[in-house]
């Protein structure tokens, strides 16, 4: 009798366990949908919209978990930029990144040409260093008519591959209105 009772208690206790872990995922694969400025792509649903105020940042989203408590900005973050274009598209990337690479604060992981939605664009994985903080930053750069839209997806060099999966839904997401 004492088995049959620990036997049920057991199955008991797993059948709550799972129940639980699959409330928490349903809660994680939530998601939302930003649509500003000309542009929309979907998030996950625990990040917030955020401010950046970096030059050309048409639209933002962060993960509150990742915000520093010393600076008070979260580490984890997609920004879309907007530029006018300049010469040609490729001629405005590689300017950007022999810019950008002349210091040596910065280092080149990859480059690579890609298709988003039908269309080739450019992406740039790098890192930069700052005040002993290592971030790993991803820029997709896409082409429309005048206009060049840069993603950039960034987070601390350390936690970067576990955002991979957020940082793919918001690109493959990604829609110019």
């Amino acid at each position: 009798m004492k088995k049959y009772l620990l036997v049920l208690l057991v199955i008991t206790l797993v059948v709550f366990a799972s129940g639980c872990t699959s409330d928490n995922n349903e809660k994680n694969n939530q998601t939302k949908t930003l649509s500003q400025n000309n542009i929309s792509f979907t998030y996950p649903g625990t990040w917030m919209i955020g401010e950046s105020k970096a030059n050309d940042t048409i639209a933002s989203v962060a993960d509150p978990k990742s915000v520093n408590t010393k600076t008070g900005f979260a580490e984890t973050v997609v920004s879309i930029q907007i530029k006018n274009r300049t010469g040609t598209f490729e001629g405005m990337y590689n300017d950007n990144y022999e810019s950008l690479f002349s210091n040596s604060s910065y280092q080149r992981i990859s480059e690579s040409n890609m298709t988003l939605n039908n269309d080739p664009v450019f992406e740039n994985v790098y890192t930069v260093e700052s005040g002993g903080v290592i971030k790993k930053h991803r820029a997709i750069w896409i082409n429309d008519n005048k206009k060049v839209y840069v993603i950039l997806c960034s987070a601390l060099s350390s936690q970067f591959e576990k955002e991979k999966q957020n940082f793919d839904m918001i690109i493959n997401s990604f829609k110019i209105n």
